[in-house]
């Protein structure tokens, strides 16, 4: 039963209540402008404290986090992602077994992460804590446990990440590279790397292309769909919505894709442009060119850096190669986004001049 006054700062409402253990409590809350407005909330708090929500209070922790992600994750990731989130299931299940997820504290859980430092990169176990901690708000929302348990965790890993540097191609790797596929293109995977490196295409992005996504004569490519690079079993949805995105294209890379179509392109039931997901050959090929191991998700990144030191908008990057938001951008490539701020101050100056 609800019951109201006014008071100097507004409506108040006040909830009696009986807690499972048969005890009396009260809860309010005021500042409501009207009435109307604190009985409404005070309904709303009437329903959540009567909702009654059957969950096994003695569910393990790696269960509850499978049922969480099959039940607010899975549905919306890629085929890709997924696989992720069951490795993280097994590194779970692999140091905690069956523990009940209430005996799990806040040591116990920095434990697990300093275990994992021993043996995986920081940015592995920062995704790891990022999943387990989101799951475990589900918990405390489900009032199966006091407090999130990850709230404090520290993050430590022994093993060093390859500086970000070696995530790129310098801008004379890249040229020799773009230059050496344009002179030898004798096949479709040439093609097929030369057109990731001066669009930032995904790997599964280019095997989903068909030939309606890609307009020659206004050179913009289309990007709608993946292609299944794990199981071969079709068109899958984009990483995001955000991926679903235009790319323009140079005429130069128009007429290399002509000439391919019209003369190496092997014709299929799909229509589709690409049809091997053989990366391993398309590392190759880049460390023979190169000279060095290079993975062809690289050229992504060295595309973004190089349009950025051309000195693109940054919105138009975002979105050309399919960021969630500006942010991803502004994080990923902060170190390259520092040289180009020195120039802007430049510019600035120069304008007040």
């Amino acid at each position: 039963m609800a019951y109201f006054r006014k008071r100097d700062n507004g409506w108040e409402y006040r909830i009696s209540y009986k807690t499972p253990d048969g005890k009396y409590k009260q809860k309010s809350k005021s500042g409501f402008r009207t009435k109307a407005l604190a009985t409404a909330a005070a309904i709303e708090m009437e329903r959540q404290l009567t909702q009654t929500v059957s969950i096994d209070t003695n569910i393990s922790f790696i269960d509850y986090l499978k049922n969480w992600a099959n039940t607010f994750k899975k549905r919306n990731l890629a085929k890709g992602t997924w696989r992720n989130y069951e490795q993280t299931f097994r590194i779970v299940e692999q140091h905690f077994g069956q523990t009940k997820l209430t005996a799990i504290t806040t040591s116990t859980y920095q434990q697990f992460l300093n275990t994992l430092g021993k043996h995986y990169y920081h940015g592995t176990i920062r995704v790891i804590h990022h999943r387990l901690r989101s799951c475990v708000k589900y918990a405390l929302a489900d009032q199966l446990i006091p407090y999130n348990f990850t709230d404090l965790a520290i993050i430590t890993a022994d093993k060093k990440a390859k500086p970000l540097d070696e995530k790129f191609l310098e801008l004379d790797e890249y040229q020799r590279l773009l230059q050496h596929l344009k002179e030898n293109i004798t096949s479709h995977r040439y093609i097929q790397l030369y057109l990731i490196a001066v669009t930032g295409l995904r790997v599964s992005e280019s095997l989903g292309l068909t030939w309606a996504d890609i307009d020659l004569e206004n050179g913009i490519i289309t990007i709608n769909k993946t292609w299944d690079i794990y199981d071969q079993s079709g068109f899958m949805p984009t990483k995001n919505p955000q991926s679903m995105r235009m790319i323009p294209i140079d005429e130069t890379t128009s007429q290399l894709l002509r000439d391919y179509k019209n003369n190496r392109w092997q014709t299929n039931d799909l229509d589709r442009v690409f049809l091997e997901p053989n990366q391993v050959w398309l590392n190759r090929v880049i460390k023979k060119i190169v000279g060095r191991n290079v993975h062809v998700h690289s050229l992504r990144h060295t595309y973004t850096s190089y349009l950025i030191s051309q000195g693109v908008e940054l919105i138009t990057i975002s979105k050309v190669i399919g960021h969630k938001d500006l942010t991803v951008t502004l994080q990923t490539y902060a170190h390259l986004l520092e040289d180009k701020k020195e120039k802007d101050f430049h510019t600035i100056r120069q304008l007040f001049q």
